[in-house]
């Protein structure tokens, strides 16, 4: 703790802090709205649905911000740690570091989290740094999720293109293990993925072919303001190709940059449904534990080449995470 601030979890009079925190930052282009709405900020709180840590100076005012929050995931168990803010005036302290391991410990064992991930970005490296070093393992690689631009301006900096993110996960609980359906393109790439997340799994070849008596079920989610469209799986049938198609017609009229499918990895049969995302140009993204309950596979295609030269990695781990989702890359972009 700094004489010359404090960090605690968030207080409904703190609301009005954060947003002035975020507009110093971002003016209004920060991509989650919420964040300048007083009683969102303090519902999301009250719901449990976000919960936040904040810095505060001697004088009172909100000069750094994290939140853990459900977000993507199907399994709401499973919370984002995200939204790091810090107020321009200290940045070059410890405050977003002792910011960030206060949130890490303190958020899981007040609102009782078991499990949370993050998608710790590489235009810099100070967000993979704190979470390994945490306890959090990298589980995968997001190519050029995000949008340069915000970036840019939070840090003061030049917009050096889209950013990519390392995938990270903790789980603060017991183990759960599970049994892994391995598609035939990931026989060895999977392992690899999960052996900084251990839990005792099974892998086993998937064998199985989609069910033609099951119906596909899953939705799609559209974020213009980052460019990305997110398909989720959560079953896979028979009709799965049509299925996909019918996604990306949906998507073919937005300015999407990023597809990103998300499969249930406990189905015995996503081997052949990772056979037709790699037809239609998708390789291999990421394992995310816990993310459908059980866990998942992240798929992903992009519609430009992707921003590697932007790109700094904290681990050899990490690099080697580069390393498998370029050579499949590679292998089904024609």
């Amino acid at each position: 703790m700094s004489a010359t601030w404090t960090v605690d979890l968030f207080r409904p009079e703190d609301a009005a802090g954060v947003i002035a925190l975020y507009r110093a930052i971002y003016g209004e282009d920060y991509h989650v709205p919420s964040v300048y709405d007083p009683d969102q900020l303090i519902a999301g709180q009250e719901q449990g649905d976000v919960y936040r840590a904040v810095a505060r100076s001697a004088s009172g005012e909100v000069i750094g911000h994290t939140a853990y929050t459900r977000s993507s995931p199907p399994n709401r168990g499973l919370y984002e740690a995200c939204q790091l803010v810090v107020h321009h005036d200290w940045r070059g302290s410890n405050l977003a570091s002792e910011l960030t391991l206060f949130a890490i410990e303190q958020i899981p064992l007040k609102y009782q989290i078991r499990y949370t991930w993050g998608e710790a970005v590489t235009n810099h490296l100070f967000s993979q740094r704190i979470y390994t070093v945490s306890g959090h393992a990298e589980t995968g690689l997001e190519l050029d999720l995000l949008p340069g631009g915000a970036m840019a301006q939070a840090m003061r900096g030049e917009n050096r293109g889209r950013i990519s993110v390392v995938t990270i996960f903790r789980n603060y609980g017991p183990p759960q293990p599970q049994t892994i359906y391995l598609p035939a393109a990931y026989t060895r790439q999977l392992p690899f993925l999960y052996s900084g997340f251990d839990h005792g799994h099974r892998f086993v070849d998937s064998m199985a072919l989609l069910a033609t008596d099951r119906p596909t079920r899953g939705n799609l989610d559209i974020f213009t303001s980052v460019a990305v469209a997110r398909l989720t799986f959560l079953q896979l049938g028979g009709d799965f190709a049509a299925c996909l198609a019918d996604y990306e017609t949906q998507t073919a009229t937005a300015d999407i940059r990023i597809h990103q499918a998300f499969l249930p990895l406990t189905d015995p049969a996503i081997g052949e449904a990772v056979a037709c995302l790699r037809s239609r140009g998708y390789f291999l993204g990421a394992v995310l534990p816990c993310w459908f309950g059980n866990d998942g596979l992240l798929m992903q295609k992009l519609n430009e080449e992707p921003n590697i030269a932007g790109t700094k990695l904290f681990t050899q781990r990490a690099r080697e995470i580069l390393s498998h989702v370029l050579a499949d890359r590679n292998s089904v972009v024609k």
